[in-house]
């Protein structure tokens, strides 16, 4: 899964938002440099392109190495995306916007992402990898599955937050993160979770916002297909 952000510090300006949030931003305000104008909203079914580019835009590296290649895992986010009734389609997803363009998204709640084996599926990674490159794909996918570490029952997940590469460095990321611990903070959730590579730098993102690690898990074939020693759990707890 994709967690990025790059931002900078200082006041928050222009940002539209729900009265519920506010006391929320106003708390976490000093984190981020949020871009004036800026919109944060659930997304439409007519958001499900833009949805795809941001996601599937600039793959990390992780996702290039268990797909086989950046332009194999571009193929496979982007049509994953689009399929009907995905976990990471439009109805689990929030956009911040600017301008009516949609800049960054976040998919965040209190169930676990999961995508169900179809045959629509097959038929996707058949395309892009060809059947010779089944068998070393479901390798590195067992492989990414060993560094993962468990769920956290009960736990309000941050489970996928991009933003437009020409657009990092503006807050957007940091505006989002906001948006779902206030998210959270509303549905009376105790606490919030998320995932990232042990590379990752929105690592120190997430610890300014009161992120901390509480477990990490390494595979040596992990380590051998993406370069990366394997992932962190992160936690917070909602005061």
């Amino acid at each position: 899964m994709g967690l990025f952000y790059h931002g900078g510090r200082g006041l928050s300006t222009g940002f539209n938002c729900d009265s519920r949030h506010t006391w929320v931003l106003a708390e976490r305000c000093r984190l981020c440099s949020v871009m004036e104008n800026l919109t944060i909203r659930r997304a439409t079914p007519a958001d499900t392109k833009r949805i795809a580019e941001i996601m599937a835009g600039e793959p990390g590296r992780e996702a290039a190495a268990i797909a086989g290649s950046e332009e194999g895992a571009r193929r496979l986010w982007m049509e994953m995306v689009r399929m009907p009734g995905s976990p990471m389609g439009w109805h689990v997803t929030t956009v911040a916007e600017a301008g009516d363009m949609v800049l960054g998204i976040l998919q965040a709640g209190d169930q676990e992402s999961s995508i169900k084996i179809t045959p629509g599926l097959v038929f996707l990674t058949l395309r892009v990898v060809g059947p010779l490159g089944i068998v070393g794909l479901v390798r590195r996918l067992k492989a990414q599955g060993r560094v993962k570490p468990p769920p956290i029952p009960g736990a309000y997940r941050v489970r996928e937050l991009h933003v437009d590469p020409r657009y990092r460095s503006r807050g957007i990321g940091c505006a989002l993160l906001n948006h779902a611990e206030a998210e959270a903070r509303t549905g009376g959730y105790t606490q919030m979770t998320l995932t990232t590579t042990t590379v990752n730098p929105a690592r120190h993102l997430y610890e300014r916002h009161g992120y901390r690690v509480v477990d990490t898990r390494t595979d040596p074939d992990y380590e051998r297909y993406t370069g990366i020693a394997g992932r962190h759990r992160m936690v917070k707890d909602l005061g």
